[in-house]
This record gives C-alpha cells, sequence and structure tokens, in this order.
C-alpha cells in the first residue's frame, strides 16, 4: 500500500498528536511516556496533573479549571493490547504510517481506534477551544495505564482519588471505540456486568483400559456443563442485550491418549442483563452442579451500569447530529469498560469514541476524517456543556 501525501503534510492537529502517542510503545500495563507527553500539550493551556500511580500503573487526573459552571470529564487509557505477529502487520505497529485508504489517508497502528486516537481528539478540541479564548466549564482528563489488563489499579484508583478530594465531576465521555459504521452512529450509555468462573472437576486419574480403577473428570464435568448451557437467565430488562453465557476453556487430560484424567478445569464467561443480579447467577450455577465433584471460583468482575435517557445524553446526541446529521443509537452493548467506575460513584458515563472495526486486530488503523469528526463532535459537547 502506498503512502499517502499525508505524511509529509499533517494538518490535523490531533492527527499529529495520535501519531506521537501511538510511537510510544505502551503495551498494557505499560504507559510509555504517553501521560508525561499529554502533560507536555496540556499544562500550556492551564492544566494541572495529579498523579495517582498505584502498584506500578500510571494514573493521571488532568485538570483545567473553568470560567463557567460545572465539571466535564474525559475518561481513556494509554495501553494498547499487545500487536499479535509482527511479521503480519501491514505497517509496524509503533510507527504510526499514514497510508492511501479509499476515502483518503489511514492512520496505521496499535492504539489507533482503541483508544490514543480518542485521547487526541479530546485534545486537540481542547487545543482549539483554548485558542479561541473560548468560555469552558471546568475540564478533567483521568487517563489510567491499566485498561486493558486487570483494571485493578487503573481507573478505580483515580475514581477513589476524587472522591476523596470531592473533585468528581458531573458527567464523564469515555473515548472507548463505540461507533460501528461512522463516528457517532452508537455511544454505549451502559453495559452489562461481568461474572468470570473457574470450575475444577474432581475424578481419579488411572488406565483408560481399566475405568472401574478410576472416575473420568471429564465425565463428570459434562453434565453439568450441559446444564448450564441450558440455564434460564429469566426476562432481560428491556434496553440491555440479553444475558449469555460462555464456556470458554476446557482443559484436562496428560496427553497421553490411554490415561483418563483425575481433573477437569473448566472457565465460564458470563454477560449479563440487569434482569438478574450476581446472587442470582451464583444459585443458578451451584443447582447445575449440585451432582458433581467440583470447586468452583465464582467471580464478580464488573457490575451493570446505565446512563438514563436526561439532559447529558441528549446533549451528545444533539452534538453528533450538529456534526454529523446523525440520529445516535443508544447502546448498552460489547463487553465491559472503565466506565463502570465512574457510574459506580453517581457520574453520568456516555462512551463516544472512534470506529472499532481493527480494535485488538492486527493490523489496527483508523481514517483520518474520522479524528477530524471527532475532535469536531468533542468541540461541540464540550461548548454546550450544562450542568445541571
Amino acid at each position: 500500500m502506498p503512502e499517502s501525501s499525508h505524511t509529509t503534510t499533517i494538518q490535523s492537529t490531533a492527527t499529529q498528536i495520535a501519531i506521537k502517542l501511538i510511537r510510544r510503545e505502551s503495551v498494557t500495563p505499560e504507559d510509555g511516556g504517553c501521560q508525561n507527553y499529554i502533560e507536555s500539550l496540556l499544562a500550556p493551556l492551564g492544566f494541572v496533573r495529579t498523579h495517582v500511580d498505584t502498584g506500578g500503573i500510571t494514573n493521571s487526573i488532568y485538570t483545567r479549571m473553568g470560567e463557567l459552571n460545572g465539571t466535564l470529564a474525559f475518561a481513556g487509557h494509554t495501553d494498547v493490547v499487545p500487536t499479535g505477529p509482527l511479521e503480519d502487520w501491514p505497517h509496524p505497529p509503533f510507527e504510526a504510517v499514514i497510508a492511501d485508504g479509499p476515502d483518503g489517508g489511514i492512520l496505521h497502528g496499535r492504539g489507533t481506534q482503541d483508544m490514543k486516537g480518542a485521547i487526541a481528539c479530546w485534545i486537540a478540541a481542547i487545543s482549539s477551544l483554548c485558542s479561541a479564548f473560548t468560555p469552558l466549564p471546568t475540564l478533567q482528563l483521568l487517563i489510567t495505564s491499566d485498561e486493558e489488563g486487570d483494571s485493578i489499579d487503573g481507573t478505580i484508583r483515580i475514581v477513589e482519588k476524587m472522591q476523596a478530594d470531592s473533585t468528581l465531576p458531573d458527567a464523564v465521555i469515555v473515548g472507548e471505540p463505540s461507533s460501528s459504521q461512522q463516528v457517532g452512529d452508537v455511544i454505549r450509555r451502559g453495559r452489562r456486568g461481568v461474572v468470570q468462573i473457574a470450575a475444577v472437576f474432581e475424578g481419579k486419574q488411572g488406565h483408560s483400559a481399566y475405568p472401574d480403577d478410576a472416575d473420568n473428570a471429564i465425565h463428570i464435568a459434562a453434565p453439568a456443563l450441559e446444564k448450564i448451557t441450558k440455564i434460564n437467565w429469566g426476562k432481560a430488562t428491556e434496553g440491555f442485550p440479553a444475558t449469555t453465557c460462555q464456556i470458554t476453556n476446557i482443559q484436562a487430560g496428560t496427553g497421553a491418549t490411554n490415561v483418563i484424567p483425575g481433573s477437569c478445569f473448566v472457565s465460564i464467561d458470563i454477560r449479563y442483563n440487569p434482569g438478574i443480579d450476581f446472587e442470582g447467577i451464583e444459585q443458578r450455577i451451584f443447582a447445575a452442579c449440585e451432582d458433581a465433584e467440583v470447586v468452583l471460583d465464582i467471580q464478580h468482575q464488573a457490575e451493570v451500569f446505565s446512563t438514563p435517557d436526561g439532559e447529558f445524553l441528549d446533549q451528545v446526541c444533539a452534538s453528533i447530529k450538529q456534526i454529523t446529521g446523525i440520529e445516535t443509537l443508544r447502546d448498552t452493548g460489547g463487553g465491559t469498560s472503565d466506565g463502570r467506575f465512574l457510574a459506580a460513584a453517581g457520574i453520568p458515563v456516555v462512551e463516544l469514541g472512534l470506529t472499532n472495526s481493527t480494535i485488538h486486530q492486527v493490523g489496527e488503523c483508523v481514517a483520518l476524517h474520522e479524528l477530524e469528526t471527532l475532535t469536531s463532535i468533542y468541540s461541540d459537547i464540550i461548548i454546550n456543556f450544562e450542568a445541571k
């Protein structure tokens, strides 16, 4: 794929920032110096950085006191997922190459969509507004390097710090790549909860020619797993996808074909609709496994969250329509995000970012025109923000 003229003449502030962020290698939980670079851009605009580094994770709160009432925050992450095989990438993942695409320049690199591109757009929007001396609300950027990893010492620590300091914002835009076909066509107003289960079914190892002297752990697990796949999770709450349950890993045996396995490990991933709660999920799993010798480790990884219809969602959708003409879908699909930690603190949360067609894939990339569109949308949201 030939490189375009955009490689030498870059008009977009957002593109320039995105390139410099992508070239800082920051595979989770590393930050790669991204947040120091962000500070260098924001400090001249009046932002003050508060470090909330915890457990080796880089966390930052950047705050600019506003001329208008209210506080609007942007939440994002500088860490990215691993690249996968480098030889499969059309361009090196951390070189941020711009090449020709069907609709103009395409920026290639890990983090273009998820989500260094969105961070770049937010900073570009703020920079433009400040240069024009536009009166603004108080603005915050809440940035972590622990979103793609365990999420133990990332955004949740930022929220705890703001709660302790009484500096929680009135509303948050999370820059996750929410859009589907074009920027702004989908926003996430909430997400399902997550329950993950590690199950170890116990049997007795033995020779396959003498099954009477053994107890096959796979045979013990199979009936219970069949019951789990047939669980009725109840009526789904409207506005959310239904609860889903997937068996994601099964490991048993020694590798030899003539050895009956004495144990069988199974992992299960449940994405639950708010029509059921964690206790209801636990009860159903225990009931499905009641006849099996099994040790269950059931972990509630993420709570359901949802921002109700109201002025903040209406304002975000109005800004999208103003810039693009799109009627936005207010969705709750997909996995989960750090928005859950902010929503748990009682803050209205909307996820709005770039398209997500190549996230976590080899060859992640984004069209340059998407960066321009998202920057314009963010600008409109900021200047029209009113805390209620």
